[in-house]
């Protein structure tokens, strides 16, 4: 199966007093067999995903707040695609990708913020691993 995922505007979602930064990406999954059809708006499932960085690893990236939001836009992006590819898509409606720190990501920030696209209105396909065994 093959589905499609459209990702959402950004949302600052940082805690008050937090030493963080946290974002929400929506994105809503659909079967892309369902794409067009009758079924489309009752098939698709809304889900958002937190990608937070602390501030001690945002100082070390040097990134302007739309950089950062691109950045942290590909991290989530890139997980909510391996998740839907092994059928690891949680039924909650919030995901949330471990922190982001100077520990799990010792260097600069591994991408060029302006090769990455917009979230809102981004869409990818993602083929579904076939399951093996019962």
């Amino acid at each position: 199966m093959t589905l499609t995922i459209t990702f959402g505007e950004p949302e600052d979602v940082t805690n008050p007093g937090m030493d963080a930064i946290q974002y929400s990406f929506p994105f809503a999954v659909i079967d892309s067999a369902l794409v067009g059809s009758p079924e489309q708006k009752s098939a698709t499932r809304h889900h958002r995903i937190i990608v937070t960085i602390t501030r001690s690893r945002l100082a070390g990236w040097r990134l302007s707040a739309d950089d950062l939001i691109s950045a942290l836009f590909e991290l989530g992006k890139r997980h909510v695609a391996e998740l839907a590819h092994s059928n690891s898509l949680p039924e909650e409606n919030t995901i949330r990708l471990p922190t982001i720190t100077t520990v799990s990501h010792p260097s600069e920030c591994p991408f060029d913020p302006g090769a990455i696209p917009s979230p809102a209105g981004f869409t990818i396909t993602v083929e579904q691993a076939r399951r093996i065994g019962f």
